[in-house]
């Protein structure tokens, strides 16, 4: 085995290699996800499909794919399997990259990136990162053309930038990434626009392998390849979705943002009525003379509605005077709150996350499941949180490459990959009382980076808890199905007497949370 040093390279004699990042959690630290580019000689990856990382683990030529992360005593690995044999000739190079989950690279121990022949299990390489301080990214190697053959570069390169980098730097397309990444050290407001900051300049420059020859097949005089130098960021993810954590209880009820904690409430913000309490009027006495008028119809939504465990949901919204345009969400009926305990949504149903006598809610968590509607076929969603101001501005957002958002306030806790098993697939926190004051709305999402469509899925739901005390609050089942690659499933919004929560379900087609941060703007709108 070669014990490689920062800008050395080796040739490679096996076809097939696992290229593994191997770090030690016996102290802590982050976690580190493998990804891959395959990159033409321009240095830009031909199409999103050339960008092999935990959402989309397998090149569709085979030449690149995932593999399980293994545990061993404190030791990880998560690496990546290449077969040289399938890389086609208009890829000159695989960037070997890395992305920290959580903290910095200067907070991982032990990390080097370990080669290995596949195929007799010998160890072909080791390069140890010793330097890293405050990246979040970093390229541990690249796999090379040159006169015919294949090598390996340690490169040892560590940015900033997060993901946002790494994709425009190579061509992916997250052209609005997220304003702030959440490990990013210079994190800007969490309502600045959405911009894409430029890959951080390492000190050192990293100088590229002198351009290859052509590849076996390609004719002679063919345009000479260069390889252009490399930007590197995390796409963050477990392989499996984490149990999601409940936060301590405070010691004290934190001081509200809308309501004293006691004594009057503030002006213009008034506690609601509790639901049901409000005295009927007695009926007017009838005319011997008048007609009576036969009872009106029960309404469809309401005699077709299935039985839900957590009792009948509240009557359904109907159109209200100067609501959202055709073609826009429903506008909401009247708006009830916890006081009956669980309650289940049918959709643009709306319910105040208030109940009478009870301390406000301050920390609520929004999970969300689904199941393969057939045949066991893993089908792999995303849960996204788009934050939107009182114009509808998206103002940050937590979703696969960022799970966070307003500096903490927000935090998305991983990813599941299959949407098999019982329980939420993925889960999000939110800290009510730490959003910033001018945010009117956080809408939820689902989406399929792998083009799944939600005719493959089943069983799609989401459910409100509170964190404190793990109590499901609200639950929303998604029945309909569309052949589309993302749905607004549902959104919190702040209302004049505390936050509310609306059941979505709208379909909109979308792979990421980027093609939903514009049409969520019209669910920012006061309840009616």
């Amino acid at each position: 085995m070669t014990q490689m040093t920062k800008g050395s390279n080796i040739p490679l004699s096996a076809a097939r290699l696992r290229a593994e990042l191997v770090w030690d959690t016996a102290r802590g630290g982050p976690e580190v996800d493998a990804s891959a580019l395959l990159v033409t000689d321009s240095g830009k990856v031909r199409s999103d499909d050339d960008f092999v990382f935990f959402n989309q683990p397998r090149h569709a030529s085979g030449a690149v794919q995932k593999l399980p992360r293994t545990v061993d005593g404190g030791q990880v690995r998560d690496g990546l399997e290449l077969d040289l044999g399938r890389v086609e000739s208009a890829v000159d190079r695989i960037v070997l990259g890395a992305s920290a989950d959580g903290g910095t690279f200067g907070q991982v121990r032990g990390l080097h990136l370990l080669l290995t022949d596949a195929a007799t299990g010998a160890q072909v390489a080791r390069f140890d990162m010793t330097d890293a301080t405050t990246e979040t990214a970093y390229v541990s190697g690249e796999v090379y053309r040159r006169a015919g053959a294949w090598k390996l570069r340690a490169v040892g390169q560590g940015y900033a930038s997060g993901l946002a980098g790494l994709a425009t730097d190579f061509g992916i397309s997250v052209d609005d990434a997220p304003a702030s990444p959440a490990a990013a050290p210079q994190a800007t407001p969490s309502a600045a626009p959405a911009t894409l900051a430029p890959p951080t300049t390492p000190a050192a420059p990293y100088t590229p392998p002198a351009p290859p020859l052509p590849a076996p097949g390609v004719p002679a005089g063919s345009a000479p390849q260069t390889s252009p130098s490399i930007s590197y960021t995390r796409p963050p993810r477990p392989t499996t979705a984490p149990a999601a954590t409940t936060p301590p209880p405070p010691a004290a009820p934190p001081a509200p943002l809308l309501t004293p904690p006691t004594g009057a409430p503030l002006a213009g913000y008034a506690p609601p009525a509790a639901y049901g309490s409000a005295p009927l009027s007695p009926p007017a006495p009838l005319s011997p003379s008048a007609p009576l008028s036969p009872p009106a119809p029960p309404s469809p939504a309401t005699s077709l509605q299935a039985p839900s465990p957590y009792g009948a949901p509240p009557a359904p919204a109907g159109p209200a005077a100067g609501g959202p345009t055709a073609g826009g969400p429903a506008a909401g009926g009247p708006t009830i709150n916890l006081d009956k305990g669980r309650v289940s949504l049918a959709k643009n149903q709306r319910v105040s996350l208030v109940k009478t006598g009870a301390p406000r809610l301050s920390r609520v968590q929004l999970g969300l499941g689904w199941d393969p509607a057939g045949g066991g076929r893993s089908v792999d969603l995303d849960a996204s949180a788009i934050v939107l101001d009182a114009t509808g501005k998206d103002v940050d957002s937590a979703w696969f490459a960022s799970k966070k958002a307003c500096k903490g306030a927000i935090k998305h806790q991983g990813d599941n990959l299959t949407g098999q098993g019982d329980g939420d697939d993925e889960v999000i926190l939110v800290e009510l009382d730490a959003l910033p004051a001018d945010v009117a709305a956080v809408v939820f999402t689902i989406n399929s980076f792998s083009k799944h469509l939600f005719t493959d899925v089943k069983n799609a739901y989401c459910r409100l808890v509170d964190s404190s005390t793990q109590a499901e609050l609200v639950r929303f089942d998604l029945t309909d199905s569309k052949p589309s690659t993302g749905v607004f499933m549902c959104v919190l919004r702040r209302a004049a007497t505390g936050w509310e929560m609306e059941a979505l379900g709208d379909f909109h087609d979308g792979r990421s949370v980027k093609a939903m941060r514009k049409p969520a703007a019209q669910y920012v709108r006061a309840g009616g």
